[in-house]
């Protein structure tokens, strides 16, 4: 796959917009019928099958969904076998789903960061407001805002969607923790369910035969509630970060350690910080996000120096420290002709919490935690900018990519 050319996809994008456009030409001519265009794709058609692959598993899944799959019977079989759905997820571009914080006037768009900081933003493509937990395998785990919200399991790109069965906490999912994650040793899509320190964790099985679908109680990760480290009357648990919808971490408010679930075991355990982070201040800037399908630590020194952890080998719990962020050494670009004081000279690191990443890794999403500005900063280049969506309030960051993975077993 490595080897294919360019020219090759746009080729084979070409051929199928020439197939619609001739559609609309002849529709805004007042012509009922659809002229014959099967020699459009007979250049492609005729290709040996290896090529073929490798030039259609390079489009969107989008595209594939509502143009490829379309063409003839010979192109849906190949679009619809596992290899193929599996090889086009990994060719699929990450983008980041943002919301902003007006539940009633919710906006959601899908960001594609840019090399030069340049965001290209689409549709999700929703008919209602939902308020989105996580993403795996192109799915996104999403609730309704109303009191009766129920999560729901919706692929974008295919216009899947499955609502779940209301779990027994009866949470109306408004400030719960909730993730959906895929266990390959059974080949099903799981929802985790953090409600509230009463009730504990709770799994939905999503693929399970008829008779047993229904959420199950998990145990707690502290078999004595008294070792917790935080405030149970305080804290909120948030969505955890999912690093390939296979394990799942939950920041807990310890300046030592936080939780992490194999999705295959449902199990919970303790996963300690870097042991040679001399300070951990949990009260200002300590966060984990996920970085080009690894697991990352981001913490601040002071107010001129942040670092970023990564946790290479999950099993052995080996962390390695990836970047040191200096302040004297970033390049800050203001806004031109910027009319926003904060925005016209770089924050101090101090303030500065990260929520996401972006472009495999390499750029960092950065949100001020006074003023909720949000930044962009470039790991190689190191370039900060205020980042633009034209969207107040931000308050939801989730990577995500397109895919054409299938729930073979519907709920009613």
């Amino acid at each position: 796959m490595g080897d294919i050319e360019i020219d090759d996809i746009e080729f084979a994008r070409q051929m199928l917009s020439l197939k619609e456009n001739k559609y609309e030409e002849n529709k805004s001519r007042g012509m009922k019928q659809v002229v014959n265009k099967s020699y459009k794709i007979s250049t492609l058609s005729n290709l040996p099958d290896g090529i073929l692959f490798n030039i259609l598993v390079k489009i969107p899944p989008k595209d594939i969904h509502k143009y490829v799959m379309r063409v003839c019977k010979s192109w849906k079989e190949i679009v619809s076998e596992s290899f193929f759905i599996e090889q086009n997820f990994m060719e699929s571009k990450t983008e980041l789903v943002i919301q902003s914080g007006l539940v009633w006037r919710m906006k959601t768009k899908l960001i594609e960061i840019g090399k030069e900081f340049e965001c290209e933003s689409r549709e999700v493509g929703l008919s209602k407001l939902r308020k989105i937990h996580s993403s795996c395998d192109g799915f996104l785990l999403m609730s309704e805002p109303g009191n009766n919200g129920m999560l729901q399991i919706i692929n974008p790109a295919t216009k899947f969607c499955l609502t779940i069965p209301r779990c027994p906490s009866h949470c109306k999912h408004k400030a719960c923790s909730a993730a959906l994650a895929f266990d390959s040793s059974t080949k099903q899509y799981k929802v985790v369910h953090v409600v509230t320190d009463s009730y504990g964790f709770e799994i939905f099985n999503v693929s399970s035969a008829d008779d047993e679908l229904q959420w199950e109680r998990v145990s707690s990760p502290w078999e004595d509630l008294n070792d917790r480290p935080f405030n149970p009357v305080k804290f909120h648990w948030k969505n955890p970060v999912s690093i390939n919808g296979r394990i799942l971490h939950w920041y807990v408010d310890s300046a030592e350690y936080f939780i992490t679930m194999q999705v295959k075991e449902e199990k919970f355990s303790r996963t300690y910080l870097p042991q040679r982070v001399k300070e951990i201040n949990k009260t200002k800037n300590y966060a984990l996000v996920e970085l080009d399908g690894f697991l990352s630590f981001i913490n601040c020194d002071s107010e001129k120096t942040m670092n970023v952890w990564i946790l290479e080998d999950f099993r052995r719990k080996v962390w390695s420290k990836k970047h040191t962020i200096v302040a004297e050494l970033t390049n800050y670009i203001c806004p031109y002709k910027s009319s926003r004081q904060d925005e016209r000279r770089m924050p101090r690191f101090w303030n500065l919490v990260a929520v996401a990443g972006a472009r495999n890794g390499e750029a960092l999403i950065l949100e001020h935690k006074k003023n909720s500005s949000v930044f962009i900063y470039d790991t190689k280049s190191k370039v900060m900018k205020p980042f633009s969506s034209n969207m107040r309030k931000l308050e939801s960051f989730v990577p995500h990519k397109d895919g054409l993975f299938r729930i073979m077993k519907r709920i009613a």
